[in-house]
């Protein structure tokens, strides 16, 4: 297996990506790692063992994470339509450039909704896993008119964002360990590119995105893992609405038992194996989607 460091360079952006490379280099399996707005890239795909390595050994997949920002130059003004782009023009690149033929994709926290918004322009995706995207704490009429009163609020004052200051009450504790002593500290995650600076805009973007998330996959009709941690606190609610093994159409809703919202990040194999069912999931529809282009092939 080969990690790289990829730049692609279009008219709108300078996109930093990294990957890995299955040993074998005959596999026409991608898939797309899609961080979230605070946790990066590096978090899911670094040298050292990671998530997109446990998918890239167990698949013998190729495995791409592009970065929206701090790394990844904006060429025009930022904006969220910019990161389904950045998705967008990275996983063309990734098929064309290593000849893949079938592409699925992995979001975690708001790259859910990323990840989401891309799949009515983006016709490389059979199916995705996202975890850690809440869909019920905002899904009530007063929790919608309040988000949106924060969001106009702040936009109207032009105010920013600062993240850091707010991570220790929204998030779990073991995320905001990881965020303080790994993120912030090693090297390796490029830390002094990100600046946890939020322009409201951006929010505002991404309100309706949120609010249509789940009609938005429905509509997708593919094959949609939707994973929630019982220790995220970001989407407590969520998970205790839904039951583990929900089906509604084409999505399944499973709990990961010890899960936090950080638990994509982490380095140890025992961390990782608490996502065996995207793995699973991963895999059963590798094996559908060839028994179906097989069947086409010989009839």
């Amino acid at each position: 297996m080969i990690h790289k460091e990829i730049d692609i360079d279009t008219d709108d952006f300078l996109i930093k990506t990294d990957i890995k490379i299955p040993n074998d280099t005959n596999s026409r399996l991608g898939i797309v790692l899609v961080h979230g707005g605070i946790i990066n890239r590096k978090s899911l795909l670094r040298t050292k063992y990671c998530l997109g390595e446990y998918f890239c050994k167990e698949l013998e997949a190729y495995v791409i994470a592009p970065d929206f920002m701090g790394e990844t130059t904006h060429k025009k003004e930022l904006s969220f339509d910019n990161y389904c782009e950045i998705l967008n023009l990275t996983t063309e690149y990734f098929v064309e450039r290593y000849n893949l033929q079938q592409i699925m994709g992995f979001g975690h926290s708001m790259g859910c909704y990323v990840l989401a918004n891309a799949l009515s322009t983006n016709k490389y995706f059979n199916c995705i896993v996202n975890f850690g995207g809440p869909i019920k704490e905002l899904e009530t009429r007063g929790k919608r008119n309040v988000f949106q009163y924060v969001i106009d609020y702040l936009s109207t004052y032009n105010y920013k964002i600062d993240l850091r200051n707010l991570t220790n009450y929204i998030f779990d504790k073991e995320t905001n360990r990881y965020l303080q002593n790994v993120m912030l500290k090693e090297k390796e995650y490029g830390y002094e590119h990100y600046d946890f600076i939020f322009e409201p805009s951006i929010f505002r973007e991404m309100t309706q995105i949120i609010l249509n998330y789940f009609d938005t996959l429905i509509k997708w009709d593919n094959p949609a893992l939707l994973l929630f941690g019982s220790k995220d606190t970001l989407t407590k609610r969520t998970y205790n609405y839904f039951t583990n093994n929900y089906i509604n159409k084409n999505i399944i809703f499973k709990h990961v038992n010890g899960a936090s919202h950080v638990t994509p990040c982490m380095e140890s194999k025992l961390s990782l194996s608490k996502l065996n069912d995207a793995l699973s999931f991963f895999k059963e529809n590798k094996k559908t989607t060839l028994k179906q282009k097989q069947k086409i092939t010989t009839s």
